[in-house]
C-alpha cells in the first residue's frame, strides 16, 4: 500500500502556555523523553510554538534519509519541535510498531536517499506529496504483529549484548583501580624508561620520509588513529610498498607493541597482539615497545585508559582547539607507575579472560545483527 493510505497528517495542536514533558528525536534510538536523555536542557525555553505529539501518531524529521522518522511511543503526550511533521497512523490497517519497522527498511531507506538527491545540509527532507507515495508492504494484521515482535525481540537480544559489552569494559577498570589505586605507592617511570631502547618509543615517519603518493592500495599496512581507536580490529586503508616498509623498518609495529594516538582523542591505546599482519606506523600514532622484563604490555594499555594520574598528564600535554594533539617528546616524559612484574601479568591474564567474552560476545552481535538484516529485507522486500 502507498503510505499515503496508512497515514494522514495531524492537526496542528501548539503547546501555548500549558505544560508537556519534551521530548527529542534521535538518530538510533528513536523518540525519547529529553530529561532522560540529555544532562542539560535542548529545547528552547520559549516552548508555545512546540508542537503536542499524541501516542502512536508517527513524527518525521530530518535528516530523514538516516531514519529520523518514528511513532511516539509514550503513554502520555509529549512535545516536540516546530520544525517536525506529525502524521496519524491509521492503526486499522497497520501496527504502529510494524510501521516504525517498514519505516527503516533498506527498501525504504532506498526510496528516501533515491528522493534526496540535489539536497544538502543537515535539514535533508522530503516533501509530503513525495514522502506519501512510499510502497509499505501490509500483510494481515496477525502477521504484522509476528514480523513486529520478531525484529523487535532481536533487537532487544542485540541491546542487551552491548550492554554486556560495556560492563565488561567497566569490569576492566574497576579491576584495575581495585589492585593498583587503593593507595599503594609503586615505582615511578617515564614511558621512555620503560622501554630498553630510545628507538622502541617513536612516532611514525613524517613529510620528507613517506609522502602522500608513497600510499597505494595494497601492501604493508600503516597502522593509524582508526584501528588504534579499533583495538586493530579493522584493517588500515593505507599501504606501502613492501620497498618502503623495508626502508621504514625502524617505525615497524610488531606483536607485543602498544600504539598510543597522539593525535585526536590523545592517549587512545591498542595492544598490537599479532592477529593482523605487521607494519609501521602513521605519524599520528606513538609506538611503545616496553621492556617485558619489567613492563607487562597489557598493563600499559589499561593505565593509559583508567589511571586518572596517567591520564592527567596525557591531558597537560595536549594542545590544539580544533584537533587535541601533542608530540613524542611531551609523551616519553609521562610518567607511569610499575608494580611488581607477577602482579602486572596476573591483571594482564584477567583482561584476556574478558577480552574472550567481549570478542565471543561481540560475534554474538553481529550474528544477530545479520540475521535481523536478513529478516528485514526478507519481510519488507518486494
Amino acid at each position: 500500500m502507498r503510505l499515503g493510505d496508512l497515514i494522514t497528517p495531524a492537526k496542528v495542536e501548539r503547546c501555548g502556555d500549558r505544560e508537556f514533558p519534551v521530548l527529542s528525536m534521535t538518530m538510533h534510538d528513536g523518540i525519547v523523553l529529553q530529561a532522560d536523555r540529555f544532562k542539560k536542557a535542548i529545547a528552547s525555553k520559549d516552548q508555545s510554538t512546540y508542537k503536542v505529539v499524541k501516542p502512536g501518531q508517527l513524527v518525521v524529521g530530518f535528516p530523514i534519509d538516516e531514519g529520523v522518522l518514528y511513532v511516539q511511543g509514550y503513554d502520555h503526550e509529549g512535545i516536540m519541535s516546530p520544525a517536525y511533521n506529525v502524521w496519524n497512523v491509521d492503526t486499522k490497517q497497520v501496527d504502529t510498531r510494524y510501521l516504525e519497522l517498514a519505516l527503516h527498511s533498506p527498501q525504504s531507506m532506498s526510496f528516501y536517499k533515491e528522493k534526496m538527491r540535489g539536497t544538502t545540509a543537515r535539514r535533508r527532507s522530503l516533501p509530503a506529496a513525495t514522502l506519501v507515495e512510499l510502497d509499505i508492504p501490509v500483510p494481515e494484521r496477525c502477521e504484522q504483529v509476528k514480523v513486529a515482535n520478531t525484529l523487535l525481540g532481536i533487537r532487544a537480544n542485540i541491546t542487551d549484548l552491548k550492554s554486556l559489552l560495556e560492563r565488561l569494559n567497566e569490569l576492566v577498570k574497576s579491576r584495575f583501580v581495585e589492585m593498583f589505586e587503593h593507595g599503594q605507592k609503586w615505582e615511578l617511570r617515564t614511558l621512555a624508561e620503560c622501554c630498553a631502547t630510545p628507538d622502541d618509543i617513536k612516532c611514525g615517519p613524517f613529510g620528507s620520509q613517506l609522502h602522500k603518493e608513497d600510499y597505494i592500495s595494497e601492501g604493508i599496512p600503516v597502522w593509524g588513529i582508526p584501528e588504534v581507536n579499533s583495538g586493530f580490529e579493522r584493517m588500515p586503508d593505507k599501504f606501502v610498498s613492501p620497498e618502503n616498509g623495508r626502508r621504514l623498518q625502524s617505525y615497524s609495529l610488531v606483536p607485543g607493541d602498544v600504539a598510543m594516538n597522539r593525535k585526536g582523542n590523545v592517549g587512545q591505546a591498542a595492544l598490537f597482539d599479532g592477529s593482523k599482519p605487521s607494519g609501521i606506523i602513521h605519524s599520528d600514532v606513538l609506538r611503545v615497545r616496553v621492556n617485558q622484563d619489567v613492563f607487562e604490555p597489557r598493563f600499559l594499555v589499561e593505565q593509559l585508559h583508567s589511571s586518572h594520574v596517567v591520564r592527567e598528564q596525557v591531558m597537560s600535554a595536549s594542545t590544539g582547539a580544533i584537533m587535541a594533539g601533542t608530540n613524542v617528546t611531551k609523551l616519553k616524559k609521562i610518567k607511569v607507575f610499575v608494580p611488581p612484574l607477577t602482579l602486572q601479568q596476573e591483571f594482564a591474564a584477567f583482561v584476556q579472560q574478558v577480552d574472550k567474552l567481549k570478542f565471543e560476545t561481540q560475534q554474538a552481535v553481529e550474528k544477530l545483527q545479520m540475521l535481523y538484516d536478513s529478516l528485514a529485507q526478507e519481510y519488507f522486500g518486494s
